[in-house]
């Protein structure tokens, strides 16, 4: 995604009297300007968000790795592939910096990053995008004024990701918070997580403090995910093809692979592994050959063909491993077309 980027953010903690939300189109961005309370003190945030990294976002929906339906749980949802778009952080860093030249203590940052995704109206999905289920990017948030808890998370984690907090995301039953590890807190509600204490964080309305729990949550089972901010690299679609071949002889083998880089971040030095092994009694390796991906884009998909050379036998299994220090293992496994040998 090759998009401008326009960003001006500018912070006061003086005069303001309302607080509203304005959105105007200019030629290629969006105005956007935000006010809210903080502690008594009125804020002003004005953005400048590109049009076109708006648009992106919005109609990238394959792009979502939390929806992802994977298969046998082999490669786990990652819910931060929306949360930390690497096309969004440069904005995020930006915010990020601003609200950070205003707290003296680190309790104090978050607790005003936290006030400002607060301050943004609450709107269920049905209402806002007239769909059962629609998640937004953090942009989306940030431009559309609005979101549901996903959405608000999903933006106070970007925040707290470029302000390098340490963090966690609190998954509920139809809900989600945020957990954070401040030492100078000594309130509130928190969980253990690596022997460290994570303060709740609530984020659907104005004025929760750190801490503070809903109470109809104060007894529900929460799921605790680390931060990771490894791309997803799924193998969409594995399709062998081969020429016929003599018992005895190699044939022209070709593997056509379907990938697709749900993010966040590009993802380099990519291994394939491709293992043709006849199955029986002796389990004999008829191939072995190994391929380096060339690097995808987050967002990007694309099909790579892949040729070698391989005995055929009958009862054969083709067995396909993609791993590399960004991404998650993975591993497929096609039974053999025993129409491919010729006798």
């Amino acid at each position: 995604m090759r998009a401008r980027l326009y960003l001006i953010v500018l912070l006061a903690l003086i005069g303001l009297t309302a607080s509203a939300h304005t959105v105007v189109e200019r030629d290629g961005y969006y105005e956007v300007e935000h006010e809210w309370q903080y502690k008594g003190r009125d804020c002003s945030i004005i953005l400048n968000i590109s049009t076109n990294l708006y648009d992106y976002y919005r109609n990238d929906r394959e792009h979502l790795a939390y929806y992802y339906q994977f298969e046998d749980g082999e490669v786990p949802p990652n819910y931060f592939s929306f949360m930390l778009s690497e096309y969004d952080r440069p904005v995020m860093h930006a915010i990020a910096e601003e609200l950070s030249r205003f707290g003296a203590t680190e309790e104090d940052r978050i607790d005003l990053a936290l006030s400002f995704v607060q301050s943004l109206p609450y709107a269920y999905d049905n209402d806002s995008k007239d769909a059962d289920e629609y998640v937004r990017y953090p942009i989306e948030t940030l431009v559309d004024g609005q979101g549901d808890c996903e959405d608000k998370v999903a933006l106070l984690v970007a925040l707290l990701y470029e302000m390098d907090a340490d963090f966690v995301l609190l998954v509920l039953p139809e809900h989600m918070a945020v957990g954070v590890h401040l030492d100078e807190v000594d309130v509130g509600r928190y969980l253990w997580f690596h022997d460290k204490k994570y303060y709740f964080m609530e984020t659907t309305m104005p004025n929760w403090q750190i801490g503070q729990v809903p109470e109809h949550y104060m007894t529900t089972e929460m799921e605790v995910v680390p931060v990771d901010d490894t791309p997803t690299l799924l193998m969409k679609g594995v399709h062998f093809d081969s020429q016929p071949t003599l018992v005895y002889e190699k044939a022209n083998c070709s593997l056509k692979l379907d990938l697709h880089n749900l993010g966040p971040g590009k993802v380099t030095d990519v291994q394939l592994r491709v293992r043709i092994i006849e199955k029986g009694g002796r389990n004999r390796l008829l191939t072995d050959v190994s391929f380096v991906l060339d690097e995808m884009l987050e967002g990007e998909q694309r099909t790579d063909l892949l040729p070698f050379k391989s005995l055929i036998k009958e009862n054969c299994v083709l067995v396909v491993e993609l791993t590399g220090e960004e991404v998650a293992p993975q591993s497929y496994e096609l039974n053999m077309e025993y129409s491919k040998i010729k006798r």
